[in-house]
């Protein structure tokens, strides 16, 4: 079953999100897990909250907000994190919660989602790339002080 988060699953999410920092090596802390968690929940934030639950543990997780797309002059989705318990890979978790997505695409009159990976995420590329179409585009970031 694919739903909103709700409060009561910041324990089972806490241990999903550190995993997903984990396969991307950044460290995490208390600090970091209470601010996203209140973003989720804060109705002035943009960042909103899926999991997908399984016989009631959240076996999956997706970030998303709405983002603009100023070239188009139009909104879409944009999927900030999407992580999916290892034990419970492959049987299309990923798949269904980016297809949720999808849906919520369509009722918020977005004009298509966006998200980003690793070159290194072979796994989730493999889907990616059945699924959607690669951008071509490079991502370059500046650190901040």
């Amino acid at each position: 079953m694919i739903r909103q988060l709700e409060q009561k699953d910041k324990q089972n999410w806490s241990e999903l999100y550190s995993g997903y920092a984990d396969f991307y090596k950044v460290p995490m802390n208390t600090g970091v897990l209470d601010t996203l968690w209140g973003w989720i929940f804060d109705e002035n934030h943009d960042v909103k909250g899926l999991c997908f639950e399984l016989e009631g543990k959240i076996v999956g997780i997706a970030h998303y907000r709405t983002m603009p797309r100023p070239i188009k002059g139009q909104y879409i989705g944009f999927l900030d994190d999407l992580f999916v318990d290892p034990d419970f890979r492959g049987q299309k978790i990923a798949q269904k919660l980016i297809n949720y997505l999808k849906s919520l695409s369509k009722a918020n009159n977005w004009h298509g989602i966006r998200w980003i990976t690793h070159s290194s995420n072979e796994n989730a590329k493999k889907l990616y790339d059945k699924i959607a179409n690669n951008t071509g585009f490079e991502l370059y970031e500046l650190k901040g002080d």
